[in-house]
Parts: structure tokens; sequence; C-alpha cells
């Protein structure tokens, strides 16, 4: 007698039970699915905007590192001593300048990085493509129409890792191809906010006086000698720059209830939101010159070279990969210690704001994938066991025809094991239809992607079976006991 095939028969004869514990294995297969693509990264396009404008895909500040749940040391709040034309900051974290930041008792805290040495920590982290410290110094501007106001000026890549050309308006007659021109130093090319500055026609001249760049040394709490940037505004020099395009960053909609009120068109209408920055962008070798004209009291080597060796408050990295970037991240986290803040930039915006995304450690994704199948296992063996109690004058039919204790197990065992890999196998294909809208979205290699699909599905098959049979053993055992004359004599 095929006891494999009486139990595959007996769970078809009993649908309503049999679904309820599919369902649970199904849907337990589907979460430890879809729980691996909130850690694994972000879609390719996500916070292009913000991503575009910062010159990167993770931020790096000198301050402000994540809290983690685990973190065994002291913590102190500490005010923020920063200026808005260091960083941007301001625009992840807008609360620190009123709240300040929590940190460990022996930080540094905020203060100047030197590329190099940043470099040089994270030169063997994987997925790390290209290094960009963040070059500005605040300015006045002086234009026809607007007169004179405060701004910041910015060495901007010429060829920066994200195009700027979708949010820039540029002179009809410019190399359509470029934003600067090949002889943008010697023009003294500049581009313009055009929702802070206003209207500023491309071809225009504008005036900007810098203040004198100085370098000082101060002793950290915990004894360290840090850089601070300061200025000195009683030595000003001066530029004109010609203005070859306007840039419109726009980052966010927000629905316009005003115009949407009464209005028969059934969707609402929005209003676009700007990063509104006055950042006046100009090439980066035309900053690194200014700033060694106007540098006359800093040590000459923090030029030598330049971009390595001058002091920054924001440094930003481009990834090959954003499918692997909250792994990068954390390997950067873990190069630097505490006393960096590291964020993924998208992480920094939604972690910040009111969208509600939420990031799953990577450490906890085995915890929680270990809870979910232990709960649909008890909901397998639960189920079964019901069927089982309700067929005790059959088990003992099957021991009155010659049935043995490992007969009734196979059998039970069996009934555990059909329920369990039906639900893992039809919960895996739906979880990973999912996730493969999510893999389009993102930068992942194909290849990498079918790996992964097949190898968590061994996995997550293999465990489920072996947690359910687990469970289930004790219910076959407790079957394989049943004395068929006190079956029978029930029934």
């Amino acid at each position: 007698m095929n006891f494999s095939k009486l139990a595959v028969t007996e769970i078809k004869r009993n649908p309503t039970r049999t679904r309820i514990a599919v369902l649970a294995s199904a849907l337990a297969a589907m979460l430890i699915i879809l729980l691996r693509i909130i850690p694994e990264g972000y879609p390719l396009e996500i916070a292009m905007p913000e991503r575009t404008y910062s010159g990167g895909d993770i931020v790096i500040f000198p301050a402000l590192a994540p809290i983690s749940s685990a973190e065994d040391k002291a913590l102190i709040l500490r005010d923020w001593q920063g200026s808005d034309w260091q960083s941007h900051i301001l625009y992840y974290f807008p609360k620190i300048k009123k709240t300040g930041y929590f940190c460990s008792e022996g930080a540094i805290g905020w203060r100047a990085m030197i590329p190099k040495d940043v470099i040089s920590a994270i030169s063997d982290i994987p997925n790390i493509k290209n290094v960009y410290p963040y070059r500005a110094l605040p300015c006045l501007v002086t234009t026809e129409t607007s007169g004179t106001f405060p701004a910041i000026l910015r060495g901007f890549n010429e060829q920066p890792p994200h195009s700027l050309e979708p949010y820039l308006h540029k002179e009809e007659k410019h190399n359509p191809s470029r934003f600067f021109s090949e002889s943008c130093v010697e023009d003294m090319e500049a581009i313009t906010s055009r929702q802070v500055m206003g209207k500023i026609p491309p071809g225009s001249t504008i005036h900007v006086a810098i203040p004198e760049p100085r370098v000082a040394e101060f002793v950290s709490p915990n004894g360290d000698t840090t850089l601070h940037m300061g200025m000195d505004w009683d030595n000003l020099a001066k530029y004109s720059f010609l203005v070859v395009g306007e840039y419109s960053i726009k980052v966010h909609e927000v629905i316009d209830y005003e115009a949407s009120l009464g209005s028969p068109d059934p969707h609402p209408k929005t209003i676009p939101l700007y990063w509104e920055r006055p950042e006046i962008l100009i090439p980066s070798a035309l900053f690194e010159k200014i700033a060694e004209e106007t540098s006359d009291n800093i040590d000459p080597a923090y030029f030598e070279p330049f971009s390595s060796v001058f002091p920054t408050y924001q440094i930003t990295l481009t990834v090959d990969n954003m499918s692997q970037i909250h792994q990068t991240t954390h390997l950067i986290r873990e190069a630097l210690g505490d006393d960096y803040g590291v964020y993924a930039i998208p992480e920094a915006l939604f972690d910040t704001s009111s969208k509600g995304h939420v990031v799953m450690p990577p450490d906890l994704h085995k915890l929680f994938s270990g809870l979910i199948m232990l709960f649909s296992a008890f909901v397998v063996a639960g189920n079964i066991y019901i069927i089982v109690v309700q067929q005790k004058r059959k088990i003992g039919l099957f021991r009155v025809v010659g049935a043995t204790s490992k007969d009734i197990r196979q059998y039970v065992l069996t009934m555990v094991a059909y329920v369990s890999l039906s639900g893992t196998c039809i919960g895996a294909l739906l979880g990973n239809l999912l996730y493969f809208f999510s893999f389009l979205a993102s930068d992942m290699a194909f290849g990498t992607w079918l790996s992964q699909v097949l190898s968590e599905f061994a996995i997550i098959t293999g465990i489920s079976l072996l947690i359910s049979l687990s469970i289930g053993f004790s219910i076959a055992h407790w079957a394989s006991k049943l004395p068929c004359a006190e079956v029978l004599s029930h029934e």
C-alpha cells in the first residue's frame, strides 16, 4: 500500500483546511522574498534630482552618524556649529540647526574633512565608483535686476556623475551637449538658480564678491586636532561671471487645494517644489583657480593637489550598482567609524521626511525570516493535526490491515511535506514575480538577480520543509502510537 499517495489523496479531500495551510506557507515565502527587496537597494531613478545636485549616490558628513539600537556607547547631544554654505546637510537634516545631533562622548564632531583621508579609509570597499568633494564658498552676488544678495559659489564638475541637462535652461547658442563649454575657465562661465535668483537671462553678467577663506586648527573635546574653514569678510575678491544657463531642480509636487477647489478636472492640480538653494555653479577648475587666488593665508600644502587635500564638509560617492547601495553604505560606516555621517541619499531623504519609507536593517532579515517560517510551519502542522484527529478511524483501519508505525509516520509526514512544499512554491513564484518588477527598475545584473532568486528559493524551500517536518514529526509520532482497538472502539 502506497501511504504517500494515500496522504496526498486525503489532503485533496480536505480543501478548506488545506487551503489555509497552503496560504500560510505561501504568504511566508512571499514575505521573506519581499523583505529581501527592501534592504538590497533602491530603484535606479529614485531621488535622482537630489543625487544629481549633490553630485553622487552616497553622502558623507563629518558628523551625524546613524544611531543603532545596538549602540552601547554613551551618547551626548551636541550643537551643530556649521554654516549652510559648507554642505547640503540642512536640506537632508533640516532640524539639526535647532536640535543639534547625538554623537558618542568622544566624537570629534563637525569639522572640515581632508578628502584623501576618507578615500584611503574606504579604498578597499567594493561598489564605489568615484569620490567627489563638495567645493563651495559664501559670496555676495550683484545683478542688474536683483541688486546684491548672499549666495554660494560652488565648483561643479564639468562632467558630473549624473547629468544636469534635464534641469538646465541654456542659451541657444551654447553647446547643447555640455552645460559648460571647452573654454569655460577662460570665459568665466557660470550657471545660476532660476528659483532663487530670479530670471537672469543667459548672456548676462553677474558680479561676485568672495571673502578670503582661512583654514584654522582647533583641538576637539577628545584632544584631536581638527580643521575648520573660516571667512574673512574684510578682504573681498571680486569676479565677474558670464551666465550661460539656469537650472531648476524640481524635487516634489504638492496639491494646490485652492486651484483644485471647484475644478471639473477629477485630477487635483499640483504645485511643483524646487530645491531652493542660492548656488552659483562654476567649473571645478575655475573654482580651484579662484580658491588659490583668494587664499593668501592658507598653507599651500592644502592645494597640492587641490582635489584631495583641500578641506571640505561634504563628500559624495557614486556607486556602480544602486541595487547594492545599502550594503556599500554599511561597509563605509564601519570603515569610517561613528564620527562620520554616511547615508545613501534616498535613505537620508526618506528617513527625515513624512514619506514613511521603511528600511529593514540587513542584520534583522534572517531573524524575521526565521520567525515567519516558524509561524507558517505551526499553521501547517496545526491543520494537519486537525485532519489526523478527524481521521482516527482511518488510521485504525490502516493498523488493522497491517500498517506499521513507520507507515503511519510516512502518511502524516507526507501530508505535512505536500502542504508545505505547495505553499512555499506558490509563494516563492508570486514573490519573485513582484521582485522581477523591482529588478527591472534597478541596475542589478540579470545573472546576479537570477542567481539570487534560485539560491533563495532553495534555501526558503529547504528550511520551510525542515521546520514543518520537525514540528509535524511529533504529530506523526503521536498518530503512529494510536492503538487500533482503542481507535475503533470510539468510532
